[in-house]
């Protein structure tokens, strides 16, 4: 194993232990480290990113579940959109890629993560935080958090992120959740989006066995496997130790540098051309 392969190795457990008591999967961060670091092509790096962030998902959505920091409830709701979505935003980043090129993909990850750090920054200035277990949605707020859903889902396909960041924007926006019930809800909507999207990019991309060739069976096995137990563990550790506040910050610092290293990107592409 080389040095760079390993490198990236201790970020994909850095970003799972910093992100798993988040709501989010990494999928912000570990398109770049597979696409830059790697240097993965751009659907390459979506499959072993939605890879990761499942894994992520897994284990720190069993870690919110055992604590009852999840809104089983809600997270149906939102499944019944997000599901489909993830599909239709694998077609659209096939379509994307092949025929415009990944920096519109990188473009739209920038307005996203734009929007999502707005929201959370809003949501800061808000102290009356009501948690969602005592609230009744009533049916047109559910029809706005189902739109939300189906928007996370899209971004999850075409994207390769778990689509938690918009998620958990959702959660604290529409439904008044705390911090730690919006992560643990977001995980259980992502849950089931992920692999959808990644199954989606599966079939339909045809670069799985450009990535078993590259990386080997061992790597593609024990990685994911060691993400998990690392996400596991880092969101039992910060539910019971760390405060909300703390993980918003967190959660702010770790979007804006997935914003930071998209836009770098557009524009030294952009200078090149000039």
């Amino acid at each position: 194993m080389d040095l760079v392969t390993l490198f990236a190795i201790i970020l994909f457990l850095v970003v799972a232990l910093i992100f798993s008591p988040l709501g989010l999967g990494g999928g912000v961060l570990y398109v770049p480290i597979f696409h830059y670091i790697l240097g993965w092509d751009f659907q390459e790096s979506l499959i072993g990113s939605l890879t990761l962030v499942l894994m992520v998902t897994l284990g720190s959505g069993l870690a919110h579940s055992k604590t009852g920091n999840a809104n089983h409830k809600i997270a149906n709701y939102g499944r019944v959109t997000a599901i489909p979505s993830a599909i239709l935003g694998t077609i659209l980043s096939g379509v994307i890629i092949n025929y415009i090129g990944d920096k519109v993909i990188k473009f739209l990850a920038i307005i996203i993560l734009l929007f999502v750090v707005d929201r959370t920054l809003k949501k800061m200035k808000d102290t009356d935080e009501i948690t969602s277990s005592t609230k009744t949605h009533s049916p047109e707020l559910i029809k706005q958090y189902q739109f939300g859903t189906a928007f996370a889902g899209v971004s999850s396909g075409l994207l390769g992120i778990g689509g938690g960041a918009i998620l958990v924007t959702l959660n604290r926006n529409f439904l008044k959740m705390d911090s730690r019930e919006s992560s643990g809800t977001s995980y259980l909507v992502a849950a089931t989006i992920v692999p959808v999207a990644l199954l989606s990019h599966v079939l339909l991309d045809g670069v799985v066995s450009e990535i078993i060739e590259s990386s080997g069976w061992i790597s593609i096995i024990t990685v994911p496997l060691i993400v998990s137990i690392t996400a596991f563990f880092g969101a039992k550790f910060a539910i019971n130790h760390i405060p909300k506040g703390v993980v918003t910050k967190v959660f702010l610092a770790a979007v804006s540098l997935g914003i930071l290293r998209y836009l770098y990107d557009l524009i030294s592409f952009y200078i090149g051309v000039l």
